[in-house]
């Protein structure tokens, strides 16, 4: 019996070798991470999203508005076409166009706004507000006075809104904006 426990006892075959692999010297000590070193690209995340979210609220709050060179505006007084109007679409606001006209025409005409989705052109004043010194708006301020239904100085305004292009003009200023830029007459 004691041959038979000798036996099972004993290994068959070749022993199994284990291998040891020796490793380098590290070149910088295993450090413990202190709670700052952690958790600092998190926080720096954090901050980086939430000053993303607050100036995405501005901007929604009150959108500055950019120089867009897309559609294009002419403008037709005292029987002359001019191409020298500056179209402004506010940042958060795509339905939305003001015109700036270079100089203040007949004696009042200087901007006016459009709004596609509910389909109105007005009269208003020019933006008071800034935004990192471009102009800006407000989205509760009014658009301006109405062109449809009004008469100033006795000139009744003619809005239309094509697929293509929009018209608002009176018996002295006529304002078009053209998705396609005007082709040039001879």
């Amino acid at each position: 019996m004691k041959e038979e426990v000798q036996r099972e006892e004993e290994p068959q075959g070749e022993p199994e070798r284990t291998e040891t692999k020796v490793r380098p010297p590290a070149l910088f000590p295993d450090v413990p991470q202190t709670r700052w070193k952690k958790w600092g690209w998190d926080i720096v995340k954090v901050v980086l999203a939430c000053s993303l979210l607050i100036v995405g609220a501005a901007i929604w709050y009150q959108p500055p508005m950019i120089t867009v060179k897309s559609p294009y505006v002419t403008y037709v007084f005292q029987g002359k076409t001019f191409t020298d109007a500056t179209l402004y679409r506010p940042l958060a606001v795509p339905s939305r166009y003001y015109i700036q006209l270079p100089h203040e025409l007949a004696r009042r005409y200087a901007w006016f706004a459009v709004d596609r989705r509910r389909e109105i052109a007005a009269w208003t004043q020019p933006p008071t507000r800034r935004f990192f010194k471009a102009y800006a708006i407000r989205r509760g301020d009014p658009l301006g006075m109405d062109l449809e239904f009004t008469k100033i100085d006795g000139l009744e305004w003619n809005v239309a809104f094509h697929p293509a292009s929009i018209v608002f003009s009176n018996a002295v200023l006529t304002v078009r904006i053209d998705v396609e830029q005007p082709k040039a007459t001879p």
